[in-house]
């Protein structure tokens, strides 16, 4: 079972690293809208969820920052032998960076003296992240069957991100004119944010679903390079 077999072993472990990215994304979802019933004071209508991270339940928006950040982790792991060539190298580096952008978020939060918070936000490439990966993947033979699924992720993810853009130019928040009542920006950026989960889990599903493919599959197969289906049975 030479370089297929060895292969083949490490690929065993992803799909343990895909469930976690999955429950990850699910846990952030979840602290999101904790935050929204603990913080009933902050109009989520204006309030960007980074002032969450501010005040006595600041850990939870925290917490939540680092579960997404860790969902991006893991979809780089369990994607890494899925997402070949040039492209899917590139998806995978954004991916990476976007997910130290928002750990950076979680570590450091909004702050007049200092701008770590907005650099780890500028930091979420996510959107291209996701474009590069679902273009590797619809050409990989082992995702065939779930290209559409792709195809519908990746279309929830650029809505979500065209949502918090069109808002952000229409309302122009800025310094001189922060978020308030009269620039609701705050559902926006929600929209955009959980369109983030809404690409990283099915990616981070179907990712485990084919690395926990039975050994002969052509599924599992086609995820190595010149693999021959019988060196499975071998």
């Amino acid at each position: 079972m030479s370089a297929n077999g060895t292969a083949a072993r490490l690929l065993a472990w992803r799909p343990t690293i895909a469930g976690a990215s999955i429950a990850a994304s699910v846990a952030f979802i979840v602290l999101l809208g904790l935050l929204h019933v603990l913080r009933p004071e902050l109009d989520p209508s204006w309030h960007f969820i980074s002032d969450y991270e501010a005040g006595p339940w600041g850990w939870v928006m925290r917490l939540a920052f680092y579960s997404l950040g860790a969902s991006c982790l893991g979809v780089v792991v369990a994607v890494f032998p899925h997402a070949p060539g040039i492209v899917g190298r590139l998806g995978l580096l954004l991916l990476l960076v976007s997910a130290g952008g928002l750990l950076l978020a979680g570590l450091f939060a909004p702050s007049a003296t200092s701008t770590l918070h907005e650099t780890g936000a500028m930091l979420d490439q996510l959107p291209f992240a996701g474009l590069f990966l679902s273009i590797s993947l619809w050409r990989n033979p082992a995702w065939r069957s779930v290209r559409w699924t792709l195809a519908w992720a990746l279309l929830v993810l650029w809505a979500g991100a065209a949502v918090f853009i069109w808002a952000m130019v229409v309302m122009q928040p800025s310094k001189d004119r922060p978020p308030s009542p009269d620039v609701l920006i705050g559902w926006p950026s929600r929209v955009f944010i959980l369109a983030h989960c809404a690409w990283l889990i099915p990616v981070a599903w179907w990712s485990r679903r084919l690395s926990a493919a039975p050994a002969n599959s052509p599924a599992r197969c086609a995820q190595l390079p010149r693999c021959d289906p019988g060196i499975w049975s071998k």
